[in-house]
């Protein structure tokens, strides 16, 4: 099996002034490791949590072992997202991802699939 990519988009229920609020989250398939990652959405709401459960029910059913969501340190509200991701049990892991593409770092949060 080759490397699987998921996209989705959800539109966030609370209110806003100039129109809809769209979360956008991915995910990709790593097989040969057993590992799905998914992209911290730059946009969290509500239906934020039933989203990401869905991206956890997929990584099970393809038989992960372990998920992982990488958020971009340079973000505005990186400690409350990495809080809000370990709040739902996910453990920040010591290693970061480096893209120098785009001169970019990520950290890692861990969740273990039973």
């Amino acid at each position: 099996m080759e490397h699987v990519y998921i996209e989705f988009q959800v539109e966030c229920t609370e209110a806003i002034e100039h129109g809809r609020l769209l979360s956008k989250w991915s995910a990709f398939f790593v097989p040969d490791r057993a590992q799905f990652y998914i992209a911290a959405p730059t946009t969290i709401c509500s239906s934020s949590k039933s989203s990401l459960v869905s991206l956890l029910e997929v990584a099970e059913a393809v038989e992960c072992t372990t998920a992982w969501m990488y958020v971009d340190r340079k973000r505005p509200d990186f400690i409350a997202v990495v809080s809000t991701f370990k709040y739902l049990g996910f453990q920040l892991a010591e290693t970061t991802i480096k893209d120098k593409r785009e001169n970019r770092m990520f950290a890692l949060l861990r969740y273990e699939l039973e």
